[in-house]
């Protein structure tokens, strides 16, 4: 046995074998149901233009982990025109990653302008100056 096998569940904290996933098989089975519970209300006509929301008010299941779904590509949400989950940034619905493409833009800017300026003050010899922490924000209470 090596010891990558062993895990601990994301859900519930349970030791177990990990072979392909990230919980344990009560959890794994739980969420095989609560898919099966979204997708077969999905699968229903009238259902088809419902949100995020709405799924989840109708099926029990969390938002969490109906975007969980959706980001995992098990439902593929073009093809439901309400159906996506709030971009982590900004919180506008999104159908695909994490971030909507106006977020994702202006962090890559972000990043490209700090690796710009880092760049340079390698080049130019000099430091970056990091604002001081305030010691009294890190005491223990």
């Amino acid at each position: 046995m090596k010891a990558n096998q062993l895990d601990n569940c994301r859900i519930c904290g349970t030791l177990f074998f990990k072979d392909y996933t990230d919980y344990c098989l009560d959890c794994y089975k739980e969420i095989e149901e609560e898919f099966k519970l979204v997708n077969n209300f999905l699968k229903i006509e009238a259902n088809r233009f419902a949100d995020i929301q709405e799924v989840s008010e109708s099926t029990t299941v969390s938002v969490k982990q109906i975007a969980e779904f959706i980001r995992d590509g098990r439902i593929y949400a073009e093809d439901f025109a309400n159906l996506g989950y709030p971009c982590k940034h900004c919180g506008k619905v999104i159908k695909r990653q994490i971030l909507c493409s106006d977020c994702f833009e202006d962090f890559s800017k972000k990043i490209d302008a700090t690796l710009k300026n880092d760049k340079f003050l390698e080049e130019t010899g000099r430091k970056r100056v990091r604002p001081k922490v305030n010691a009294q924000y890190w005491k223990i209470r």
